[in-house]
């Protein structure tokens, strides 16, 4: 039993060092992305996989009928959702828009009309075109009509749009009538891992360390009554 038990804590602690190793890539990633000039999609669309992370620009209209809603999202303690907006490039493709946060409230869009912009806009943000879903993210809920994670072909599929593979985080510019609230969704890592790691060694050596004082001491007692 203590073996097995320093064999799964010991994997657990190494395997907590390899996922130290990708997110040290990842977030290497992500500050040369951000420290990178912004670009324009104009000419970028065959291949939006180099440019995750990346400031971009883009110029289109929304499809405010074909919101999506990410969620559950909270700011400043309060619950509510991501607004996910479909915008129609001038040259005929869509890509996802990130506008921001809203609170639950206020997710009819007839609730917060002047936020419903129209016309041609000029979007600013952080495109994020390598997407996964996580381990223990929950599927899409039909019923709720409610994303847990950027599933674009999810999306793409239930809102009948063929949209590009990617989604553009919108920055902390002022939407009309404060709602959306942007500059909610820029890109953050947490990077726990060494702790973890040290967890397990830890309580490997704890574990090591008992199983060796109470061999000691049964051997002690069978000493003595010898």
């Amino acid at each position: 039993m203590t073996l097995f038990g320093l064999a799964l804590m010991l994997s657990l602690g190494v395997w907590q060092l390899q996922r130290k190793a990708w997110k040290d890539g990842l977030e290497a990633e992500m500050r040369a992305g951000l420290a990178a000039p912004p670009v324009s999609l104009d000419k970028q669309q065959e291949n939006l996989a180099a440019l995750n992370y990346r400031p971009v620009r883009v110029r289109g209209r929304f499809l405010h009928d074909s919101e999506a809603y990410l969620g559950p999202r909270t700011h400043q303690g309060r619950p509510g959702l991501h607004v996910l907006t479909p915008l129609h490039l001038d040259n005929g493709a869509m890509i996802l828009i990130n506008r921001g946060w809203i609170p639950e409230e206020r997710r009819a869009p007839a609730s917060r009309p002047q936020g419903q912009v129209l016309g041609e806009v000029v979007v600013r943000g952080i495109l994020r075109s390598q997407l996964e879903q996580g381990v223990w993210t929950p599927e899409y809920d039909a019923k709720a009509d409610l994303w847990f994670w950027y599933d674009i072909d999810g999306i793409a599929r239930t809102r009948g749009l063929e949209l590009l593979p990617g989604v553009i985080q919108a920055d902390g510019r002022a939407n009309p009538g404060g709602l959306p609230i942007g500059g909610m969704a820029q890109p953050a890592l947490v990077n726990n891992h060494l702790q973890y790691a040290i967890t397990w060694f830890s309580l490997s050596g704890v574990l090591l360390a008992v199983f060796l004082l109470a061999h000691r001491r049964k051997a002690g007692e069978n000493g003595a009554q010898a």
